[in-house]
């Protein structure tokens, strides 16, 4: 039975290495993300709009596709 001591708990999934960089890419894309809404509202209005419009599309496909296994 072999146990690394350095790479955290035994049966634990150890962290990528490039978790960090990742992180703060992501994170500083959230924050200028955040800047722009403040600067420009209407664009969170057309976020909202088009979150909708996927969601209802998804709704309508998922409905065809049920629509035509029930015959």
């Amino acid at each position: 039975m072999d146990f690394k001591l350095k790479g955290g708990m035994p049966g634990m999934p150890q962290l990528p290495t490039q978790l960090p960089t990742l992180l703060f890419v992501l994170g500083g894309a959230v924050c200028a993300f955040g800047c722009l809404l403040l600067v420009y509202e209407w664009l969170l209005r057309w976020l909202v709009a088009g979150v909708f419009l996927v969601v209802g599309c998804l709704l309508l496909m998922t409905a065809m596709r049920a629509k035509r296994m029930l015959g």
